[in-house]
Parts: C-alpha cells; structure tokens; sequence
C-alpha cells in the first residue's frame, strides 16, 4: 500500500472532573470522551524517501503526527518513510483535541500502510507516549477516560446535538491548569449515572476547568450566554477550551443556532460506530 487517507474526528468532553496535580506533574481526570461527527481534520499519508510532514502553521517536528511517527519507528525498530499533509479544520487550542486525533491516525494509518500489524492495544500504548488524548482517539466512540486521560473504558454515547462556537484566541493546556491550580478545588464528584439524552443530560454536564479558562479568557462567558440565548440547554467548556459547546434538545434547535452565531461555529453530534 503506497497511501492513503483518513478522517479525524474532533471530540467533546461531556463530563470532565480534575484532581490536584501529582508529584508527575499531571492532574488525574474522570472524563466522558466522546467523537463527534460534523468536524473532522483530513490526514493523507504516503510512502516517501524521507520523512516530512506538512499541516497549515505546525509543519515538521513540532507537530504530534511527528512524534507519532518517532514512537512508531521505535516500536518496529527501523525507519518508516512517510510523508503526512493534514488538512486542518478543528481550531487549534480549542480543547477539541485535533492535534491528538491527528497523531492518532498518523498511528492508525501508518501502521496498515506499512502492514506492521500492531494490535489495537499496543497503538493505544503508543499513542500515550505522545499525547494524552491520543489513545482515546485510536481508539474512538465514547470512552470513560482516567488517569491523565490514558486509562479508558468504553461506554454509550448519550444523544445530543451541539454547536461548537470556536473563539480566534485560543488557550494553552499548560497555562488554564496552571490558573486551575491557583483556585479553590472543585466540589467532589457526584456521581449521578449518566443520562441517556437531553434535557437531563444538559443538567449533568460538567467541566471542571471552566473557572479556569474564563479568568485567562473572560470574554467566553459572553459566548456562553449567547449560546443560551440562541436555546442551548447547557453549555460547556470544551475540554480545557477554549471552544464552547452548546447543548441542545433538538437537531432543529441546533441547526438554527448554527446558522445564527457568529464565528468560527461547528454543528456536531455523537459519531456512530
């Protein structure tokens, strides 16, 4: 196989509870991971002479399809030449998770194109050397996540439609947990079973990381309160943000807020699998 091409799907943080920071240096979360479809980067990979990967503002080394593509190398114990052109349409620094989901199908592809037949576990176990997202994204659907994010266990996708308002300043991972860590901790976890659909499950939505975010972004409270307006049953952090997801109770409500919002906005729901 000389290429080919794969889709990667961005995803939501529906419940997303963090711990104070370890001795490691990581904060152990509880996180309900679930991929949507609506939003997706392309990620296109073909045998090449040498390495190189190509994607709008993040080309080469700095990219975690790179590092995807080293802790690979080192598993099978020789080169892979591979050249990787992402197609970037989940924001960057928007808690959405794309740089992950792009180096997990670096992951994914690579390992069929080159027939080096990882299984699915060995990936996952990869895909943690490079990111903490990036096993949840080998392995897709809906996910318990736990540890740094690495540990997950599947379960159902509840039903919901939502509208993602992606804000141009984005927010680093690094600095919305160092501002988490300078505040009060959160209340403990409830624990409540989660609801299958809307409007319930607008009431138990959580983020943790939301008092975080809005002090080094003030202005996402302003979308949030728009996305209410517009009808959103709840509204909620996107992972350590600095998107915002509107829930609604209804794929016509969404629709219509969708085309209502300014912005950079994406209409998305649960992806089937």
């Amino acid at each position: 196989m000389d290429g080919m091409t794969l889709e990667a799907p961005a995803k939501l943080n529906l419940r997303l509870l963090v711990g104070p920071v370890r001795p490691d240096g990581y904060h152990p979360i509880r996180s309900l991971m679930v991929a949507v479809d609506g939003l997706r980067d392309t990620v296109e990979l073909t045998r090449a002479a040498a390495r190189v990967v190509r994607c709008d503002g993040l080309d080469g080394p700095q990219n975690l399809a790179w590092r995807a593509l080293d802790v690979l190398e080192a598993e099978v114990g020789r080169p892979l030449g591979c050249a990787v052109r992402i197609t970037k349409r989940i924001p960057q620094q928007a808690g959405l998770g794309g740089g992950s989901s792009d180096a997990a199908a670096v992951l994914v592809g690579a390992n069929r194109m080159f027939g080096l037949g990882l299984d699915v576990t060995t990936l996952e176990c990869l895909g943690a050397e490079v990111g903490s997202d990036v096993p949840f994204f080998v392995r897709g659907g809906a996910q318990w996540a736990d540890g740094r994010g690495e540990q997950l266990t599947p379960t159902t996708a509840p039903n919901f439609a939502a509208v993602i308002v992606a804000p141009d300043v984005g927010l680093s991972t690094r600095a919305v947990y160092e501002a988490f860590d300078a505040l009060p901790a959160p209340p403990a976890d409830d624990e409540r079973p989660v609801p299958g659909a809307m409007p319930e499950l607008g009431r138990w939505v959580r983020n943790d990381l939301w008092a975080a975010a809005t002090t080094l972004h003030p202005g996402l409270v302003g979308i949030s309160d728009a996305l209410s307006a517009c009808g959103a049953a709840a509204t909620l952090l996107c992972g350590s943000g600095s998107a915002i997801a509107g829930l609604f109770g209804s794929a016509t409500g969404a629709d219509a807020a969708a085309r209502t919002l300014p912005g950079r906005v994406f209409r998305v729901g649960p992806m089937a699998v």
